[in-house]
């Protein structure tokens, strides 16, 4: 009996293993996602951008800068920066961070880089959950999570019934 007690307990952490990996790699490929749709948006700007100054050049060759082009320029900062957040949810992810100086993506645990050999500052050891921004039509809770709450519900109720 306590063999299959055992077996069960390693099938079980495989499946927990599994489904965080299976969940981690589904949040790596919506937050790849969002970037993807920012980058799309932010070439659009650079177009309409483009537009406005060439309409101006055709229109009297004074090329001034106008609410326009700076709502347009505001515009890209903020998906710029909405980019540069889910490229450190997608290094969080995956257990990595940047070298302050030369700008390679190392391990989060190690205190020096292997590549210029600068320390490290030391990051908290709690880091919270990468926060994913959803799409207004995505209102679906992702498969994985809700089997993983569904193994845990299984799980909890077996234990209570071996006892």
């Amino acid at each position: 009996m306590e063999f299959f007690n055992k077996l069960g307990n390693i099938a079980s952490e495989t499946y927990k293993k599994t489904s965080k990996k299976t969940g981690d790699l589904a949040k790596e490929a919506k937050i790849r996602m969002k970037m993807n749709e920012d980058k799309g948006k932010i070439k659009d700007l650079y177009t309409e951008i483009g537009k406005c100054i060439y309409q101006k050049h055709l229109e009297g060759g004074e090329i001034p800068v106008n609410e326009e082009i700076i709502n347009y320029c505001k515009n890209i900062d903020e998906l710029s920066d909405g980019i540069e957040k889910a490229l450190d949810e997608l290094l969080i992810l995956k257990g990595k961070r940047i070298c302050e100086n030369c700008h390679t993506e190392i391990d989060s645990k190690v205190k020096f880089c292997p590549s210029c050999g600068t320390e490290q500052p030391e990051i908290p050891e709690e880091v919270a959950e990468p926060e994913i921004v959803e799409n207004e039509n995505s209102t679906e809770e992702t498969s994985t999570e809700e089997e993983i709450k569904e193994a845990e519900k299984v799980e909890n109720k077996d234990e209570s019934s071996n006892e």
